[in-house]
């Protein structure tokens, strides 16, 4: 069992982030140490949310490690520039040691930033990802990280060897960068969905059949199990093709089509 150490928001509504991070982590065996980023109502897809930010992230930090060391520490969303500067402060003390971190650099989707972030937000994230053993970015993250046209990239979408190309492109991801291993994940080729493993020099693809429905909480649950298996003492390319063998599966026992209620990952919590 490892101590996780995991800062991220939680929602009301939309079956994400910590309400994500929590189960699957015990599933896995490990100790869960939460520390929220920032409350909301609902996840920001449902338009109407409240949100309230936690301005004593790392005094709520101070008073858990003061009792249990963590043996990992997960970085999620980061809900605005001071608090991601708290987060950068936080995990910089812990370089030292031997403290996995692994960041889900959550701040954008379909080419562009998430509207709650601006361009200060991505050079504080660019500023945390070099203390990172492991990142999860999906494509649009991957581009606003290593400053890559994502338009231009998605122009070859359509092309049988889109994944392939997405290797190249991202080749020399980890060294424009910093982080050590990195996994790009959710690239859309065609019937399939793609994943990009960079772990070190050696670089893999994993591939599922895309699902239809893109739900909330999908990024998530996949960061999760990677985080999980890793502790496990998997390797990448391994916890990879697990977290995304589990989210197919989850995606295709939801029930509900809303996509904005999150995936109903809890139903096949014992494939773990």
């Amino acid at each position: 069992m490892k101590n996780i150490l995991i800062f991220n928001d939680i929602s009301g509504l939309g079956n994400c982030s910590m309400a994500a991070n929590l189960p699957i982590f015990t599933k896995l065996g490990h100790y869960c140490m939460p520390v929220v980023t920032a409350s909301y109502s609902s996840q920001t897809g449902f338009g109407n949310f409240l949100a309230q930010r936690n301005d004593s992230v790392a005094e709520f930090c101070n008073r858990l490690i003061a009792n249990r060391t963590p043996d990992a520490i997960y970085v999620g969303f980061g809900n605005d520039n001071g608090i991601l500067t708290a987060l950068t402060g936080i995990v910089s003390e812990f370089a030292s040691k031997d403290v996995y971190l692994f960041v889900d650099p959550i701040m954008g989707d379909n080419g562009a930033l998430y509207p709650v972030f601006d361009g200060e937000y991505l050079n504080n994230m660019k500023r945390l990802v070099p203390h990172a053993h492991c990142i999860t970015p999906n494509l649009t993250e991957a581009c606003l990280l290593a400053d890559i046209d994502y338009q231009q990239l998605v122009s070859h979408k359509h092309e049988p060897t889109f994944l392939a190309t997405c290797g190249e492109i991202f080749g020399d991801f980890l060294a424009k960068t910093g982080a050590k291993s990195a996994v790009i994940t959710g690239i859309e080729c065609g019937k399939l969905i793609g994943n990009i493993v960079l772990d070190g020099t050696n670089r893999y693809f994993v591939t599922n059949e895309r699902v239809e429905v893109t739900y909330s909480g999908t990024g998530d649950v996949f960061s999760s199990v990677v985080l999980g298996e890793l502790l496990n003492g998997h390797s990448l390319l391994a916890s990879t093709q697990v977290a995304a063998n589990f989210v197919e599966k989850a995606a295709r026992t939801t029930s509900c089509t809303d996509r904005r209620f999150g995936i109903e990952f809890a139903r096949v919590l014992n494939l773990l």
